[in-house]
């Protein structure tokens, strides 16, 4: 402000009836946006949690930078002038109001922001008899102060709130939720009679912090956090008929293409750490490519050759909403942005939220590294755990090691991280598996050897540093073997695992098709039960499970 400003000024200020500690914390949040104004320097934008605070505590903003300005012309800040505010029921500023999609933002002229529907207006202050007037002469050329407002002593030491997990995910988000446009409302309006279908509380709290911390390591929009709970809602073991699998739901050739290992001993698609980071890749190429992350979504359940195609058709500057696109396509961007639209505001939407109360950094798993390839009952007998925490932690593996060619780590519970690393690193080399010697017999195959032992031909070859499949009569093979009975193991590794009616073992000529025709099983339950898609190559001598009809 310039200097024209008087040397001595009266301001009568009344207080709203709130708790003593609300008002600390708003004070808290707004004191250097206020300072930076009646300090005579630039003024930042007022942060989303300001403003969340000052609405939650039942303040105005006039009237929460008028208190702010009265401490600090207490303090000696300076002289200014503060006027009661003349309507305590003034309309206060949008919250939270989000960033345009930088592409299609500017574009669309009747889209607007997610919270304009939502702006709020300040409660008024609580009625009382004898209102509390606070009279203060602030001078900067040595005239006498009037004496400071004195507040409780127990606030003196009183440390800010710690942001919430929801509210720093809400402070991430950034696109337009476009809850004006009817098929967002739609979803909205089904999403909130069914919440159950947002996700189960314990995937929430298992696998969203961990998405959303990686989301915010590359600077993505919050709102990409959400993406596998319309995907797979959170579930490691979520298959598709056309063969996706995953809380990412990547199909064969999408995951391998970003290096996900899909064979005998894993499938890194229900590889919560890997699968993230293939799935953030892939957005994040989508986005250079089409400029716009809705697009860059769609690209993502569609292909991105399909979108390209449906752009040049649609012209040089279309966004989502003027591309034709599957009504599958256009569901699942409209359902992202009704999550969205119900994290942002649970509360306003009547939903019970489970991740209202969580801490700021609450992430449920840790990955250590185990040395090389370990049997997992080994690794949990070191851990002092169950197996069946191994696979539960761990929804990748689907025998009874690791991967032979890694990565040679596991999953455990983020609380027993350092002692975990310790006790794996500690278990003695010739215990981390367990191997037998085998004699070839004459007209033995590899393959066939490999089924006798329930391993796989690339696992004897590797063991055994084979260059091709020839074996010969006479020899030994190292084969390596499970520490426990295999049951053990397989009523943990399959998502099917204990409601298993038998196993179907491949033969040539086999199709999916075929076995579940001569099952009497619908083929979308085979797939299912054995996490393999109609695409997908069947090997001979490969065991299905059999599910019950």
């Amino acid at each position: 402000m310039g200097g024209g400003v008087p040397s001595r000024h009266r301001c009568y200020l009344r207080l709203p009836s709130i708790p003593l500690s609300r008002k600390v914390l708003v004070l808290g949040k707004g004191i250097l946006t206020t300072a930076t104004v009646f300090c005579n320097r630039p003024s930042p934008a007022l942060p989303r949690g300001f403003d969340r605070a000052r609405a939650d505590a039942g303040i105005s903003t006039t009237t929460l930078l008028a208190l702010c300005a009265l401490i600090l012309g207490v303090a000696g800040c300076g002289t200014l002038t503060v006027e009661a505010p003349a309507d305590v029921h003034a309309e206060s500023a949008p919250i939270g109001e989000p960033v345009p999609d930088n592409t299609r933002g500017e574009a669309r002229a009747d889209a607007m922001p997610v919270d304009e529907a939502s702006t709020t207006t300040d409660a008024p202050a609580a009625p009382t008899s004898d209102p509390q007037l606070v009279e203060t002469v602030g001078s900067s050329s040595g005239a006498p102060e009037s004496a400071p407002v004195e507040l409780d002593d127990s606030t003196a030491f009183q440390e800010p709130a710690t942001i919430g997990f929801l509210e720093g995910l809400q402070d991430s988000f950034r696109l337009d939720h476009s809850v004006d446009r009817k098929s967002v409302a739609r979803e909205i309006a089904w999403v909130s009679r069914r919440p159950d279908r947002l996700a189960r509380r314990d995937r929430l709290l298992e696998y969203l912090p961990y998405v959303c911390e990686k989301v915010a390591d590359r600077g993505m929009p919050g709102e990409i956090c959400l993406l596998p709970i319309v995907e797979s809602r959170l579930d490691p073991f979520a298959f598709s008929p056309g063969g996706a699998v995953g809380i990412w739901q990547f199909i064969p050739a999408t995951a391998r293409r970003f290096g996900l290992k899909i064979d005998w001993w894993v499938d890194e698609r229900r590889d919560v750490v890997l699968a993230t980071d293939a799935a953030l890749d892939y957005l994040e190429e989508l986005h250079d490519r089409f400029g716009d992350w809705l697009l860059a979504l769609a690209g993502y359940n569609w292909g991105e050759g399909r979108v390209s195609r449906a752009l040049r058709r649609a012209g040089p500057d279309a966004g989502f909403f003027d591309i034709k696109v599957p009504r599958e396509t256009s569901r699942y961007v409209d359902r992202l942005l009704a999550y969205s639209a119900i994290f942002a505001d649970p509360a306003k939407f009547g939903v019970e939220h489970a991740l209202s109360d969580l801490a700021a950094t609450p992430l449920a798993f840790a990955v250590v590294e185990t040395g090389g390839q370990v049997d997992l009952a080994r690794a949990a007998e070191a851990l002092g755990c169950d197996l069946d925490e191994i696979y539960r932690r761990n929804p990748a593996l689907n025998r009874w090691a690791t991967h032979p060619k890694g990565p040679h780590r596991l999953l455990v519970s983020a609380a027993s991280e350092s002692t975990a690393a310790k006790a794996l690193a500690e278990i003695p080399e010739k215990d981390r598996l367990t191997w037998e010697r085998h004699l070839v017999v004459e007209g033995e195959t590899l393959s066939e050897i490999a089924l006798a032992y329930r391993s796989s031909v690339e696992t004897l070859r590797h063991a055994n540093r084979l260059p091709s499949t020839l074996i010969r009569a006479g020899d030994y093979l190292l084969v390596p073997t499970s520490h426990r009975p295999l049951e053990q193991y397989a009523r943990y590794s399959r998502p099917a695992a204990g409601r298993s009616a038998g196993v179907y073992v491949v033969k040539a000529g086999d199709t999916i098709w075929d076995i579940a025709r001569a099952l009497g099983l619908k083929r979308r339950a085979l797939m299912a039960a054995n996490q393999i898609g109609p695409k997908d190559i069947l090997r001979i001598g490969q065991r299905l499970s059999i599910p019950f009809p």
